[in-house]
């Protein structure tokens, strides 16, 4: 969106023109009611902001699944909102270009096996 004046969190982006301006961010429920709303830079990732929406909103609704696309989706937001109970269903732009890798042993999962990249290794984590 445009701005016609200053603002903290406007910026140009070459993917809408020339002019400075900024990104509204909405929560969309099942029932297609916004429940949370917040303006972000225009550059900003909007994964970032998952979590503010999921919980700060101010409304009775019990959110239990969120869906993104590509620009929703990080690693660690994955980890944050399963532990704290939400389902994350991100739609991941290229996902046939992803590699995945298993905690167990590569073999268990015969049907992800052509897109897994290998074997955690947990002693490196552990150690670290």
């Amino acid at each position: 969106m445009q701005l016609g004046v200053s603002s903290l969190h406007a910026d140009s982006n070459p993917h809408y023109g020339t002019g400075k301006g900024t990104t509204i961010y909405r929560f969309t429920s099942d029932q297609f009611s916004s429940y949370y709303t917040k303006i972000i830079h225009t550059n900003s990732r909007d994964a970032t902001h998952v979590l503010d929406g999921l919980l700060h909103h101010e409304t009775d609704l019990k959110i239990e699944e969120h869906f993104t696309d590509t620009a929703g989706y990080t690693d660690q937001i994955f980890g944050l909102t399963h532990l704290l109970g939400f389902k994350f269903a991100p739609r991941i732009r290229d996902l046939s270009d992803s590699k995945l890798f298993t905690l167990g042993k590569v073999t268990d999962y015969p049907k992800l096996e052509p897109i897994m990249r290998g074997q955690i290794n947990e002693k490196v984590i552990k150690d670290n």
